[in-house]
């Protein structure tokens, strides 16, 4: 509960409720902002990440980056400085790790990057 209550106070978290043309098909979703140092090449026990973090005020949050070749050489060529970044929040079950973090990116920008496509 309380890494919880911290997640909501380290980047601009907007919770939204939103319905595709169907009001009883409702989907939760944790929007976030992250302003913070971005880590590239991660490994751990099990091969439980996806190898790219953010770390603001003390959390860490694994980083999604998908398939996007623009974002990963983004996220590359940035490692360990300071980035902003768009996404959203989901929390996932591991077996090593019980309990990850991670945001899957739809934007990411470096000091002076104001595109946000990681290009």
């Amino acid at each position: 509960m309380k890494g919880s209550f911290l997640i909501f106070l380290t980047g601009m978290v907007a919770l939204t409720a939103y319905a595709d043309g169907d009001q009883s098909a409702m989907e939760n979703a944790i929007d976030v902002t992250v302003v913070g140092t971005i880590h590239t090449g991660i490994f751990t026990i099990g091969g439980e990440t996806t190898g790219t973090t953010i770390t603001a005020k003390g959390i860490t949050w694994e980083l999604e980056l998908g398939d996007v070749p623009a974002l990963r050489e983004t996220a590359e060529s940035l490692n360990g400085r300071k980035v902003t970044v768009r996404g959203d929040l989901e929390r996932r079950r591991g077996v090593e790790i019980a309990e990850r973090w991670i945001v899957t990116v739809s934007e990411l920008e470096g000091p002076g990057d104001t595109r946000g496509d990681g290009r």
